[in-house]
């Protein structure tokens, strides 16, 4: 190239400077155009970018004010519309909420608020370039609800809703009363107790599950629970659905979402928070109710209370028969003189029933240190129901702990109590033991755990098939509903009991030996059954049992199962199908579609920290802030205190450590003691008392503060981010996929040649559905989509965009695609690629 050429070539290179601005600078601060970079281009573009973010603003206005609603104003109601406006202070008396959870709300103010809530979140404008990710995320919010309405049909059909349990209703009647002690039970007061009832029949089916006939000519079937093929079908469809990866994303993505959402929340409002509590006279954190949702009651009591207790019975009554062992009976000193040891001798180190480190993930040591002394013979003594003494020690160290609950006046506790399902006598045994040694308190309320050692029994030769754990559990349940003078102290009892747990150690391996699973009557192996058959079975035979029970007019059962500690993930799916809440839950971590849906649907989740920081999950890495700042139903709960604790208020040290671990405030402590009951099985006369009479009600309506010392700004902000995901779902789940295709093959038909790009006065085909929301409705013109991308394959484009992210392609291509983004400008950017 000859020097003139070269000369003129970096003259067109070099950007040319205003006269008065060239001697102000350096030649070396001139930028230069070179092969990847253009400075007058890369103003000229993110000027561009500028005005349509402006011009998208203004669009956004413009419908609003088109819809006819007023914009909504930042209020004490609002509280999202506030952290925009910063304020967030005032209280709006005038604004009322939707009526309850899962319900759209009323047309009006709420109505466009929710809207406009959820267009923060998802940003359907700057999705309206690329459908096809609109398309996914209609798939996605499809599959999601789904999942609800299959876990809602599961929940009405068995009767586990609080509408469901006659209980909750306001004529029933509790006894003994709150204000008497256990002591005060008369037997005689529940006398006579209801009739036998004729009028329908019950039968256990060739599938292991009782169905409920009509006792007449007709012997009409009256109620039968989804076979276990359905039960599966449906299974998979959620297994199918949560291992989806776009779904996965996208759920992972909404829940990062609520945690910084909260977070922000947190930091506006942490000192006006604080000032509410202030304002409420009498409570605090101390004097909220709060329920121990999990603990098992032979580790209800601390290692101190039961090392007193053990040493006092020792004095006192060393000469009295406790055992029968080796064809001989034991006193309690001849006992501890065959293990060598005298009460003088027994400290807490000796007892040794605290999980120390080498418990953790050994479930198997774990199960020893129920063993006083690392002997069972001491724990058959003292912490157990049925034993020579008729569990009349267990029962005499319950009353103390009671009795330390009731002068605490506000925690409570929900106890599990076992039955194994090896005879049928077991139910009628536990109930003499409840109701003989009266075991009743305000402060207590019972449910049955059901072990999984199906094979246990069957190496010990005590059944024969899965169908007697079945028979044995479920039968006396049957008989004392339809004939509670055939079991009366059983009748008595369960009207105390709360639900159905079953517990076990989820760590094992369970291999499938079946291509499909046999019913109960065939499995007849020496292998465990897998958790989803124990929870399936568990799960329709208390449907038929609590069908029979509404009937009569009996309080229901719920299923609330040990669930996700460890092992597979796939457990969360069965207790999402048909659980109404679970114990532990720290593997929802792993899967983020269904800790969505936790959240979603508001399933209940008492989790045990320290437990797990002993046996499964340390204490820093374990799940439960990240699940409470993102809104899940959470509540803390202690498990077993004879293993974890230390003091002799086990749930308070629960609360303590959290507090000072993950920096709780007394309002989130107040918020989790809240959670606590709302999840409980008490009846709806008791949680009226304890948390307000419109406790049942979502948001500031059904929160009394001068009960609960939860701010009514938190439940504002609660609720409300619930509903703006439920509308940000329905949104996207109304979006019609095949309208969306047949309008981008009527765009492909009129599209402009390649290389021009429309002008702004050209007339487009018009496109039907670019968002969830239709542009009709909201009484905008259609705007097209755009052709470029209508066939593209998401993963083989651009970066997905999910709610509450929007990844914009390069630069460069936006403004290629701007009648896509149902903007009109006459000024289009120039650059060599334009042309």
């Amino acid at each position: 190239m000859c020097s003139h050429h070269r000369e003129e070539s970096d003259r067109e290179n070099t950007p040319q400077l205003p006269v008065d601005a060239q001697d102000d600078v350096l030649p070396r601060d001139i930028p230069h155009r070179t092969t990847f970079y253009d400075s007058v281009v890369e103003r000229q573009m993110s000027q561009a970018d500028a005005k349509l973010f402006y011009q998208r603003s203004q669009l956004d206005d413009s419908r609003s004010s088109v819809a006819g609603e007023p914009a909504p104003s930042a209020s004490y109601n609002d509280p999202v519309a506030a952290l925009a406006t910063g304020s967030g202070l005032e209280h709006d008396e005038d604004t009322e909420l939707p009526g309850s959870f899962g319900k759209s709300p009323r047309a009006g103010v709420d109505s466009v608020r929710i809207a406009a809530e959820a267009s923060r979140g998802i940003s359907n404008n700057f999705l309206d370039s690329q459908p096809q990710v609109t398309a996914e995320l209609s798939s996605i919010s499809k599959s999601i609800e789904d999942i609800i309405a299959l876990r809602q049909k599961y929940l009405a059909l068995s009767l586990q809703r609080p509408e469901d349990d006659p209980k909750n209703s306001p004529d029933w009647e509790i006894y003994p009363y709150g204000d008497e002690s256990g002591d005060d039970f008369d037997m005689e007061h529940c006398m006579p107790l209801p009739p036998n009832d004729d009028s329908m029949t019950y039968k256990l089916s060739d599938g292991g599950v009782y169905e409920i006939f009509q006792n007449d000519d007709s012997q009409a079937l009256a109620f039968s629970a989804p076979t276990i093929r359905q039960f599966y079908m449906d299974l998979d469809s959620i297994l199918l659905a949560s291992s989806d990866g776009p779904s996965k994303s996208f759920a992972f993505r909404r829940l990062q979402y609520l945690e910084g959402k909260f977070n922000l929340y947190a930091l506006l409002n942490e000192y006006q928070e604080t000032a509410d509590s202030k304002k409420v006279p009498h409570r605090d954190f101390y004097n909220v109710r709060k329920v121990d949702t999990h603990v098992h009651h032979s580790a209800s009591m601390n290692q101190k209370h039961l090392l007193r207790f053990i040493k006092s019975r020792m004095k006192k009554n060393p000469d009295e028969v406790v055992l029968f062992r080796d064809g001989k009976h034991l006193t309690l000193a001849e006992v501890f003189a065959s293990i060598n040891l005298t009460a003088y001798d027994l400290s807490i180190d000796t007892l040794d029933m605290h999980a120390h480190t080498d418990s953790f993930h050994r479930f198997d040591k774990f199960n020893l240190k129920y063993n006083p002394i690392g002997e069972s013979r001491l724990r058959e003594i003292f912490l157990k129901t049925d034993n020579l003494i008729k569990g009349r020690y267990l029962a005499e160290l319950t009353k103390e702990v009671i009795s330390d609950l009731e002068a605490s006046k506000y925690q409570m506790a929900e106890w599990r109590l076992s039955i194994y399902g090896r005879s049928l006598d077991e139910w009628d045994k536990l109930a003499a033991w409840v109701v003989d040694n009266k075991l009743f308190s305000q402060n207590v309320r019972w449910l049955i755990q059901v072990p999984r050692l199906y094979d246990v029994y069957k190496d010990n030769g005590l059944m024969e098939s899965f169908e007697q754990i079945v028979t044995n559990v479920f039968q006396p349940l049957f008989e004392v509903t339809k004939d509670p003078s055939s079991h009366p102290k059983l009748h008595i009892f369960l009207q105390r009991v709360v639900g159905i747990d079953t517990v076990d150690d989820e760590s094992k391996i369970e291999r499938r030996l079946y291509r499909k699973f046999p019913v109960p009557r065939e499995w007849s192996t020496k292998q465990n059954p897998p958790y989803n058959y124990w929870i399936y079975y568990l799960f329709s035979n208390i449907a038929s049992l609590n069908f029979l029970r509404k009937k009569r007019g009996f309080n229901t059962l719920i299923l609330r199962p040990h669930c996700a500690e460890a092992g597979d993930p796939e457990h969360l799916a069965a207790a999402t199908l048909c659980c109404h809440s679970i114990s532990h839950g720290v593997l929802l971590r792993k899967v983020p579609l269904l800790q969505y849906v936790f959240y979603l649907e508001q399933i209940g989740v008492a989790m045990s920290p320290l437990s797990n920081n002993a046996l499964f999950l340390s204490y820093d890495r374990n799940p439960f802030p990240q699940y409470f700042k993102r809104g899940l139903n959470v509540s803390l709960s202690t498990d077993d205190p004879l293993q974890f604790a230390f003091t002799k208020e086990p749930l308070m040290e629960e609360y303590a450590v959290a507090a000072q671990i993950y920096k709780l405030s007394p309002t989130d402590m107040c918020e989790l003691a809240k959670n606590s009951v709302l999840q409980s099985g008490y009846e709806a006369a008791v949680k009226r008392h304890w948390l307000g009479p419109c406790f049942d009600k979502p948001g500031k309506e059904g929160n009394t503060m001068a009960k609960t010392n939860v701010p009514d700004r938190r439940e504002e902000f609660r609720y409300h981010t619930l509903l703006t995901e439920r509308e940000v779902l329905s949104r996207y789940a109304a979006f019609n996929t095949n309208a969306e295709q047949r309008n981008a093959k009527s765009d492909l038909t009129a599209q402009t040649p390649s290389g021009n790009l429309p002008s702004s006065s050209a007339t487009e085909p018009a496109s039907s559905i670019t968002s969830p929301t239709s542009t009709s409705e909201q009484g905008l013109p259609p705007r097209s989509t755009s052709n470029s991308v209508a066939d593209a394959h998401i993963s083989g484009s651009d970066p997905m965009i999910f709610p509450g992210i929007w990844s914009r392609d390069p630069s460069r291509r936006n403004l290629t695609k701007m009648d896509s983004w149902g903007v009109q400008s006459t000024e289009l950017p120039t650059s060599p690629d334009t042309e």
